[in-house]
């Protein structure tokens, strides 16, 4: 069913504010395969004592799909399309976000075929700006509503040349189930039953897990393991990835500006494209 334009960008979501302790950014770290090498490297975002979070961490503050009932979209027909987040300052370990949510724009894939709803969320903390999210969710048939209005999420392009470095990271078959205790509890994820039915061989790894795991490969990579030296983070959805699956990152590295893809190894098909992150001086 086509996507209602009008009804969609007529929601009108009242500012809210998300509470939050160090048990929640610690459960995100694990869910996102920090703590798993058994050395100190991880301790800062799996352990209270001086404990730092993840910056992607913002969408689980950000996250919220109360208003899908309210625009006449059903969950089963939703996958996540894109993500693309700018941080001014780190989380603190514990605390409340104050989120200011809109729909930004629609983009019209044509008849039969899919619409995409971009998100804009604006988190701050303690006063001040903390990150601003945008999202796209692709609505399976909610194309042909009229042509595309507002915003959409700008799309990053990779060097047309070899990458300059690459990694391999693991995955674990129970990850989409604990990911799913920090909010998204979308069956797909879970329901072999309900993942068949939506054409998939198995549940799949939710969008902003996948998009979670890149984060902290990053973060190991290029950050030295510091929040605060990310300044934006940003992929495309471009097929799922199964619990358990593999990983295979490439890198571009120009200056500040990393580009990534990301495979699934045993089946040679992309998971994230056009990826970048803005990494700032130490």
């Amino acid at each position: 069913m086509p996507l209602d334009a009008q009804r969609l960008l007529s929601i009108d979501m009242l500012p809210r504010s998300v509470a939050y302790g160090d048990r929640e950014a610690m459960l995100y770290a694990l869910a996102v395969g920090l703590g798993r090498t058994g050395g100190d490297s991880d301790l800062r975002f799996v352990y209270e004592d001086g404990l730092a979070v993840v910056p992607s961490f913002a969408t689980v503050l950000a996250f919220d799909d109360s208003w899908l009932a309210d625009a006449g979209i059903d969950l089963a027909h939703v996958v996540h399309g894109a993500l693309d987040i700018a941080f001014e300052q780190p989380f603190a370990p514990a605390g409340a976000v104050d989120v200011a949510f809109r729909i930004a724009g629609l983009s019209d894939k044509g008849a039969g075929k899919g619409g995409l709803v971009h998100q804009e969320t604006i988190l701050s903390q303690n006063g001040a700006a903390a990150c601003t999210v945008l999202s796209s969710l692709f609505v399976r048939g909610g194309g042909g509503f009229g042509g595309s209005v507002g915003r959409d999420i700008p799309s990053e392009r990779l060097p047309d040349r070899t990458a300059d470095d690459s990694v391999v990271v693991e995955t674990r078959l129970e990850q989409a189930l604990l990911f799913r205790l920090l909010g998204d509890r979308n069956p797909l994820h879970a329901d072999p039953a309900i993942a068949r039915a939506s054409s998939f061989d198995r549940p799949i790894l939710h969008g902003a897990c996948t998009f979670g795991i890149a984060c902290a490969t990053v973060l190991r990579r290029f950050c030295a393991l510091d929040p605060a030296r990310l300044g934006r983070f940003a992929a495309r959805f471009a097929g799922p990835l199964y619990p358990g699956e593999t990983l295979g990152f490439s890198f571009w590295i120009d200056g500040d500006r990393i580009g990534f893809r990301a495979v699934a190894v045993e089946r040679g098909a992309i998971v994230l494209d056009n990826g970048l992150a803005i990494v700032r001086e130490a």
